[in-house]
């Protein structure tokens, strides 16, 4: 009985101070960011939205017990719901794309860099910006 109290009094220690932390960290404003920032998140949520099929699972009853957790002591309810969340971050990498496109900047062929075989392969913005429009246009001689 004693190791149980021990055991759940250093699961709260840990749980308690992370859930904390991380209601006290503000992301940045996504409407002040740069092509370079954007491209960077865009990086890191392609490696792991690639490597969401290989992850394993965990069971549902394990969800279970996580969501139990998250609703008694209010930790961060991570991975309570992987399908939403891999559904989330697609949703944020074809948002981050257009994004990029509509400032000007290199954007990605996100079905190439998803589909990669290559795990460790760094995904890079292959599509060039649009040609923004300068003058006046030309004229075609009537014949």
């Amino acid at each position: 009985m004693r190791m149980i109290v021990v055991f759940v009094s250093m699961a709260l220690a840990a749980a308690l101070p992370a859930a904390a932390s991380a209601e006290k960290q503000a992301p940045a404003a996504d409407d002040k960011l740069t092509c370079k920032q954007i491209t960077g998140r865009m990086q890191v949520r392609i490696l792991e939205v690639r490597s969401h099929g290989e992850k394993n699972q965990v069971s549902s009853f394990a969800r279970g017990i996580q969501s139990g957790f998250v609703a008694t002591f209010g930790n961060a309810a991570h991975g309570i719901d992987p399908e939403g969340t891999y559904a989330a971050d697609i949703k944020m990498l074809i948002d981050s794309n257009q994004r990029l496109v509509a400032m000007g900047c290199k954007s990605y062929d996100l079905d190439s860099e998803l589909n990669q075989k290559d795990m460790n392969k760094t995904p890079t913005p292959t599509i060039d910006p649009p040609k923004k429009y300068k003058g006046q246009p030309t004229s075609v001689p009537k014949q």
